[in-house]
């Protein structure tokens, strides 16, 4: 495999001015120490679950659950169709260590057992599973600031070193006659896709992330809505985002390259998609893995089309497995490998995503760029190093970051055009994937494991090949 190494010292250029920020997300995301040990949401002498049940079940046996466990009810999500594959989940608090927390590789099965016992004496038909619920704060970065930041994203799981951000000119643009164009859209040949019409026109996009700053110039009009995991709202100042990451992969995908400052703007891949701001995280990238269920049960019910889901951990969950496969028979889900180098981290490694790696300038798969694991493997390769995009007001307006967070809506914009030319579904002769599998190019001497089918050209998606 052909890589070029992170420069993740470059914290060197411009002045130095520490500020914190966080934000989530395969930008970053599998990232902290944290995540590794994973904190469980709850407060004092509680912790907190969460329940999934066959969706037939009844109330009765809903009560009986709840009861058994000794829980507090917190809220229920549950799907609003009427297939016998909907699904169905109750957050609730019960008395601390009354699920143990288990690590190893005999967790599963000792897992297995617990849930039993908890539910001993009762039908345990209805119950699928009982899950400690955990919040993560995905990344902590010290940024210098300057006219353009710019985020570095080395190796980024485990505790490996946090995001810098350095203040460098905006290299991420390409130098042409239209400078709104990072280079990664050029790079995917978008332009040859606008030539013909084709910009994603009317398809709705969901951002599950830390909500889009719907204020900023270049993402005007672009917004149809949104909804805030943390206060159940879908006002559209509860999705605000205070951190900047979702606004970054908001732009990638849609910003219009219009109405920005001084004449500076960027345009996404597809401007004419239309956004909804899901947020699961805060303004410290921090979020529970119900949290993230909620937002992607949310976008299901309201017929989003493809999500983007710059975020994971390198702990799997049986409860966001089973919500991905609900939803991915009603959306195409696109999300982040990670930025370990190691395996493919979470959601992205469920069979039901489209994983996406990342690569820079020069056409290397980027250092940082995870692949492989079990059962896992990345789908696509798209641009992911020094990608210019739009941001929060607090952040500038305008960054440039990279990580496979920055890759991803790359390929969700792509879904977008593809949908938009009348594709359906995932796979399958007329599936998304199939089409944007048809329309990508290997990256030469690039291992098939880290680039999947290789980089999308869009222009080969919109004519047929």
């Amino acid at each position: 495999m052909r890589t070029k190494q992170d420069p993740e010292e470059d914290s060197g250029k411009g002045e130095s001015k520490k500020m914190k920020i966080s934000t989530v997300a395969a930008a970053v995301i599998f990232v902290l120490t944290e995540l590794l040990h994973p904190c469980p949401t709850q407060a004092a002498n509680t912790q907190t679950v969460i329940i999934t049940m066959k969706s037939k079940s009844s109330a009765e046996a809903h009560s009986k659950v709840l009861q058994a466990l000794g829980a507090r009810l917190l809220h229920k999500i549950a799907t609003s169709g009427n297939s016998s594959n909907e699904f169905l989940a109750f957050v609730a608090r019960i008395p601390a260590g009354r699920l143990p927390h288990r690590v190893g590789q005999q967790a599963a099965a000792q897992h297995h057992k617990d849930v039993m016992n908890l539910l001993s004496g009762l039908p345990r038909g209805d119950v699928i599973d009982v899950e400690e619920d955990y919040a993560t704060k995905w990344i902590e970065a010290m940024p210098t600031v300057g006219a353009v930041p710019f985020a570095t994203m080395g190796a980024m799981m485990g505790g490996l070193p946090r995001l810098k951000l350095t203040s460098v000119a905006p290299k991420g643009m390409v130098d042409r006659t239209r400078p709104d164009i990072p280079w990664g859209v050029e790079r995917m040949h978008a332009p040859a896709a606008w030539s013909t019409g084709a910009k994603g026109g009317g398809v709705r996009v969901g951002v599950i992330d830390t909500g889009i700053y719907t204020e900023h110039p270049n993402l005007a009009g672009q917004m149809n809505g949104g909804y805030d995991a943390f206060t159940k709202s879908e006002s559209e100042g509860s999705y605000q985002d205070q951190n900047g990451h979702g606004t970054h992969v908001a732009g990638t995908i849609a910003a219009t390259g219009k109405g920005g400052p001084k004449g500076f703007n960027v345009i996404g891949v597809a401007p004419e998609a239309r956004l909804y701001a899901v947020r699961v995280l805060d303004a410290e990238g921090s979020g529970s893995i119900a949290n993230i269920i909620d937002g992607l049960i949310w976008a299901a019910n309201n017929q989003v089309q493809v999500v983007n889901m710059s975020l994971g951990s390198d702990h799997p969950s049986e409860s966001l497995h089973r919500a991905i496969q609900y939803a991915a028979g009603q959306m195409i889900i696109v999300a982040a490998a990670g930025n370990s180098g190691g395996p493919v981290g979470y959601p992205a490694a469920y069979p039901e995503t489209i994983a996406v790696g990342a690569s820079d300038a020069e056409d290397h798969v980027a250092s940082f760029s995870s692949h492989g694991g079990p059962g896992a493997q990345v789908a696509f390769i798209a641009p992911g190093v020094d990608v210019v995009s739009s941001t929060t007001r607090e952040r500038g307006l305008f960054a440039s970051w990279r990580g496979t967070s920055m890759a991803t809506p790359h390929v969700t914009a792509a879904a977008a055009l593809a949908m938009a030319q009348g594709w359906v579904g995932k796979g399958g002769p007329h599936g998304v994937e199939t089409q944007l599998r048809k329309a990508a190019k290997p990256l030469a001497d690039v291992d098939r494991i880290a680039q999947g089918a290789g980089m999308i050209d869009l222009g080969r998606l919109v004519r047929g090949f």
